[in-house]
């Protein structure tokens, strides 16, 4: 890891400190705010009801609440439906059908049976091949016919025919419209003047009221049933009990005294009608939504002092109700309603990005653009090759032409030509974008030479690399190997032409001679001319290996006296470290192996552990069984030795009784 790596680590780490404290401090914060607004609200909503503005509470609905909805609900058209067609619908008794028709077999049985038949008739040849393309439809004729037949066999619904016709609709819009157009007479005012006109119509509480439930019934059927069968298991009269209860409707008979039963039918409550039993109100009722009249105003006109007595006493009421309102302030919060939220975004982040991640993305989005600007240089720049300071264009592209006019051949030189126009542009920016010293170029010099994409930079590349590979026989192979295969074949070649210069290659053609000190064509001298040469320079190389050796044998005592010390602290540090070797590999094995007891020793502890405690468990419950025998036994003991006593004290008795009436006996005689 190079200097700038750990300089990076370190200042990573001291932002990543720095955000955990900040973030939490961050999060509390949000937690007070939230708070804070929280009660704001509140507060607002209590001085508004104080003031007696009602605000509804909207709630926000991100999904289906399937408590209160009913999912693919499709409500049925207003209006009544004729129902002659399901009463004319005969259903037949299954008379005849056995239980497992009634039951209808299972889908895949049916099917497996339909299959099986089907194989034995191809068997026997029977259907001819034009008839095996309708077997597909005729099967599903069938499944359909089938379907049907089970849908018919559902008893039909039978309700009750509907208490309101279309002539009691005709009466509710009618009063409806009544209201309007008693309201449109006088609607034509300013809006000002119309909020003063009240809405009395007369559907007001009927639309905003429940529907109420129906009257509570009986259902005869199952009291006389009930009644039956209290008769029936009635014990005989003898007995002399009471008589049999039965239960008997309050409205006089359930019906089933005669032949024919009484039909019974449940009636619509009617919220406008009159109520039949309830007693008829004295007067009847104000519509006054504009509390003109007071609640407590008697029927009978009263005296003109009690008039201004009331009207004194409303005005008191309405000045101490003005009084009482709650004073104006001018603080102000806005406040953003809760149902008003934008619900476009759910993916949107709860709380705010911290700023330390966002530095930290943006700084990798930066070096991110900085190393792909980096790889867009060409590779000249990248390597630091030599390259020229100052460009002329105009000058390159004339050598260039006259370079390709000579050596290239007519066919490839419109290709070789646009390959120098983009070489001579590549040197050109990169002498304007990275200038070199002694450029005459300014420094505010743009390059007006546009960047090929990346993407199409790549495609180049690996279309060069498969075109180079294919050309020296090295096919599918990455670029690291194509390159290692090039300077492999590089190297050969070179190494074949340096072979020929080498002195291994002249050594066998030149011989040494001895007068001249130099070394000379074989062919020139004579034989013995060649072993003076040698004997020569034999004893020239014994010359110099005894002074090499007399000089190493004086540097090695001198070395011998400056590093004796060093060289026996070194074999006692060797020593040293040899044992603490062994000693290390003689700790790791014991190291190892007490942690792979601790491993088998957790796993296994628990197991004793258990057993240990079953068994105190059986032995705390014998033992507590053993005492409570022995408690029983003692007990028993103590109750034997009672009635022993017992017994003692009743022949003690009776020994005396006995000996008491001999004596009198013996007395008497």
């Amino acid at each position: 890891m190079d200097e700038d790596e750990k300089e990076m680590l370190s200042e990573a780490r001291a932002r990543l400190a720095n955000t955990q404290g900040k973030k939490a401090k961050r999060k509390a914060r949000e937690r007070q705010l939230e708070e804070a607004r929280r009660l704001a609200v509140l507060q607002k909503k209590r001085e508004l009801k104080a003031a007696g503005i009602i605000m509804r509470h909207k709630v926000k609905r991100k999904g289906m609440d399937y408590n209160a909805d009913i999912p693919f609900e499709k409500k049925p058209a207003p209006g009544f439906y004729d129902t002659s067609e399901e009463q004319a619908r005969i259903a037949a008794p299954p008379v005849g059908h056995t239980l497992r028709r009634l039951e209808n077999k299972r889908k895949p049985e049916e099917e497996e049976a339909e299959r099986k038949k089907r194989q034995r008739k191809n068997e026997k040849g029977d259907s001819g091949p034009h008839q095996t393309k309708f077997v597909a439809a005729r099967d599903a004729q069938i499944q359909k016919l089938k379907e049907a037949e089970s849908i018919g066999r559902r008893q039909k619904l039978v309700l009750p025919t509907a208490q309101v016709g279309e002539r009691e609709l005709e009466e509710i819009v009618k009063i409806g419209q009544a209201g309007e157009n008693a309201k449109a007479l006088v609607g034509g005012g300013s809006d000002a003047s119309g909020r003063l006109l009240s809405d009395y119509e007369g559907l007001e509480t009927a639309k905003m009221s429940r529907t109420p439930r129906t009257a509570p019934q009986q259902d005869n059927v199952m009291m006389e049933a009930r009644n039956l069968r209290n008769m029936t298991v009635a014990q005989t009269p003898l007995l002399g009990e009471e008589n049999t209860p039965l239960h008997a409707p309050t409205n006089g008979g359930t019906g089933f005294e005669g032949a024919t039963p009484r039909h019974q039918v449940a009636f619509t409550p009617n919220p406008l009608a009159t109520p039949r039993d309830a007693a008829t109100p004295l007067r009847t009722p104000l519509r006054d939504n504009l509390a003109i009249n007071a609640e407590g105003l008697p029927i009978v006109a009263a005296t003109p002092r009690e008039q201004k007595l009331r009207t004194n006493s409303s005005k008191r009421a309405l000045q101490l109700g003005f009084a009482n309102l709650p004073r104006p302030e001018n603080n102000f919060e806005l406040v953003v309603p809760e149902g008003e939220e934008d619900d476009d975004e759910p993916n949107a982040p709860l709380s705010e990005e911290d700023a330390a991640e966002r530095d930290a993305r943006n700084k990798r989005i930066r070096e991110e653009e900085e190393r792909k600007a980096l790889a867009r240089r060409s590779q000249v720049v990248q390597q630091n090759l030599p390259r020229p300071a100052n460009v002329d264009v105009a000058v390159l592209m004339e050598r260039l032409n006259v370079i390709d006019e000579t050596e290239e051949e007519a066919s490839s030189r419109a290709a070789r030509r646009l390959i120098d126009e983009e070489l001579v542009q590549l040197v050109h920016h990169d002498a304007i974008s990275y200038p070199l010293p002694g450029t005459t170029n300014p420094g505010s010099t743009i390059s007006m030479y546009e960047m090929p994409e990346d993407d199409d930079i790549d495609v180049a590349k690996q279309i060069i690399h498969l075109e180079l590979a294919a050309a020296v026989g090295f096919q599918n192979t990455t670029p690291a190997q194509l390159r290692e295969g090039l300077l492999a074949i590089a190297k050969a070649n070179a190494s074949e032409e340096l072979d020929l210069m080498t002195w291994d290659s002249l050594r066998h053609t030149l011989a040494f001679d001895a007068e001249s000190k130099t070394w000379v064509d074989a062919g020139t001298l004579s034989l013995d001319q060649r072993i003076a040469g040698y004997t020569s320079l034999l004893t020239e190389k014994r010359e110099q290996m005894t002074k090499e050796a007399n000089k190493a044998a004086k540097a090695e005592k001198k070395l011998g006296v400056t590093l004796g010390g060093y060289q026996a602290r070194s074999q006692v540090l060797s020593k040293r470290i040899v044992d603490a070797f062994e000693g290390m590999e003689k700790t790791q094995i014991e190291y190892d192996s007490f942690a792979r007891l601790r491993a088998m020793e957790n796993v296994a502890g628990p197991r004793r552990v258990e057993a240990l405690k079953e068994e105190v468990e059986v032995l705390e419950r014998r033992e507590k069984l053993l005492q409570q025998r022995y408690g029983d036994l003692e007990t028993e003991k103590r109750e034997a030795e009672a009635r022993i006593a017992l017994l003692e004290e009743k022949v003690m008795a009776e020994a005396e009784a006995l000996n008491e009436a001999q004596l009198a006996a013996m007395e008497e005689s």
